[in-house]
């Protein structure tokens, strides 16, 4: 048995993984809390190719029925906060625009780095725990409780209620991924990118071996740290943990998906 060890994250490491769980969570995106970051290289950067041209008008392949305005006049921040609970909201998540904190993390997970200064939620608590000596370094099982009050935050998430949200808030959404240099993209269809990515993530060893090349710990295996910031959270928040987030990430697709035949 490894010993379990806490160790005291760089605040540069906790910064980034503030936002992550706590945006995607509010349209059934969830992840996790917790990323190490890499320097960006060159593969971060998309070449442009025919694809990737933008036209004058976008295709638009899951078309998303908003609803219109109700007359209350309430924020983006007000109608989530009524969703999941005022006191839960104000103990998760940073409020203060949210719509474009919840966009630029939903359009960042599938890329290796991310964005520490757009968070909308706070860092878990506790430090980042590892098992093993330094030779044989592991990530610690006890580190996957540090991920309890979000992933109990996922399993409360009503799939209705929060589907009517999303049409609700959704013009928001389309004016901040625009916003965010997509002017010719459907946010919708990049929601659903990042689901299927999300649901790709390949399953971890039943022990995840770590190195520490400086002061971020990275997979020691070449081939799980080559995976995308999205899929490294799923990995580290613990194979049961990763189970709960994957199946309501499944429901909610199911119901912004544009339906076939």
């Amino acid at each position: 048995m490894y010993a379990e060890k806490r160790e005291q994250a760089p605040e540069r490491d906790e910064q980034l993984g503030r936002w992550i769980l706590g945006g995607l969570v509010l349209i059934a995106v969830a992840a996790g809390i917790w990323y190490w970051q890499k320097r960006q290289s060159a593969e971060d950067v998309l070449p442009v190719t025919d694809e990737t041209i933008a036209t004058d008008e976008p295709q638009i392949l899951n078309p998303i029925d908003s609803t219109a305005d109700d007359g209350t006049g309430m924020s983006a921040a007000d109608r989530i906060a009524a969703l999941v609970g005022a006191p839960r909201f104000a103990a998760l998540f940073v409020t203060d625009d949210i719509v474009r904190r919840i966009v630029a993390t939903v359009d960042n997970l599938p890329r290796q780095k991310i964005a520490i200064q757009l968070s909308p939620a706070k860092p878990p608590a506790g430090s980042f725990i590892t098992a093993g000596g330094e030779d044989q370094l592991v990530l610690g099982a006890a580190n996957f409780e540090r991920y309890m009050p979000w992933i109990e935050f996922v399993d409360s998430l009503d799939p209705d209620a929060t589907f009517e949200l999303y049409r609700r808030v959704y013009p928001q959404f389309q004016a901040a991924y625009e916003s965010l240099g997509n002017p010719k993209g459907y946010f919708n269809d990049r929601v659903i990118e990042v689901i299927d990515h999300l649901l790709a993530t390949p399953e971890p060893p039943e022990t995840i071996a770590l190195t520490r090349p400086n002061v971020l710990y990275e997979f020691a295996d070449p081939a799980l740290e080559a995976q995308s910031a999205g899929r490294k959270l799923l990995l580290r928040m613990g194979p049961g943990n990763a189970a709960r987030v994957k199946m309501k990430l499944r429901d909610m697709r199911d119901r912004i998906a544009a339906r076939k035949g």
